[in-house]
């Protein structure tokens, strides 16, 4: 479908009742145009991933990233991710392939339009290479219905709360569990509820690097404080801690 498939707008501010039968035919057709823009960012990844994981690029190109960035104007990066989210899309157009009830004017549409869009996909991408797109829908459908709230921020907040696999592995269950249980405690209102906890995860994992250790817990973390804060034959960590909140009250 193209744009010239579709017929140059016309104001009808006076327009009531029931469509008639070209107005059914010009709905129908701008329904399609919509669709095929929700549904092209799942074929586009769909597409590149066939396109690298057959080497097809090699017809032009002697690597991916250089077809990526000549062809679809993307950096490698960039379009990896995409190839990782199109799953969720499609698992979600199959699963919600059932037709509406009929309407007032008598038009019955599908319901095969994907609930979750390119940036939360990609949110959710983590657990997605993790444990494939039914455990992120479920993520998804979780948060949803703990949070109300699917905004890409609050997707983003909680599934970087997560433990990635290789650190920690869980079931859907476990997983789902551990997300009800970080959106329930996690605010939405001030930005810095959701920075706190993701910088809190990027230093811990760079202390676990500095220490050469594998993972290192927020609980041990938090215990290893509350230890070297009562410390009081080397109160160091009791006595930076002052520096700090000082500096902050000032």
């Amino acid at each position: 479908m193209t744009l010239s498939d579709l017929p140059d707008p016309v104001e009808n501010p006076h327009a009531t009742g029931d469509l008639s039968a070209e107005e059914e035919q010009i709905l129908a057709l701008c329904m399609k145009g919509i669709k095929q823009f929700e549904d092209a960012w799942w074929v586009m990844g769909k597409a590149m991933a066939n396109i690298s994981s057959r080497r097809l690029y090699r017809k032009t190109h002697a690597t991916f990233a250089e077809f990526a960035r000549d062809v679809f104007k993307k950096s490698r990066p960039i379009a990896y991710e995409e190839m990782t989210s199109y799953a969720i899309g499609e698992l979600l157009s199959a699963r919600a392939d059932k037709a509406f009830e009929e309407n007032s004017n008598g038009v019955s549409a599908h319901a095969d339009t994907p609930i979750i869009g390119k940036k939360i996909a990609g949110a959710l991408n983590p657990i997605t290479k993790d444990y494939g797109p039914e455990a992120s829908i479920a993520v998804h459908e979780t948060i949803k219905d703990a949070t109300g709230n699917v905004t890409v921020k609050t997707i983003t907040g909680i599934v970087q709360q997560l433990p990635r696999k290789k650190e920690e592995e869980l079931t859907q269950e476990e997983l789902t569990a551990r997300a009800r249980k970080v959106a329930q405690t996690t605010g939405d209102d001030n930005p810095e509820d959701a920075a706190l906890p993701q910088a809190v995860n990027r230093r811990t994992r760079q202390l676990a690097d500095d220490l050469k250790r594998g993972r290192i817990s927020r609980q041990e973390l938090h215990g290893m404080f509350e230890v070297a804060f009562v410390d009081t034959e080397d109160p160091r960590v009791y006595q930076a801690l002052v520096r700090w909140m000082k500096n902050r009250e000032s």
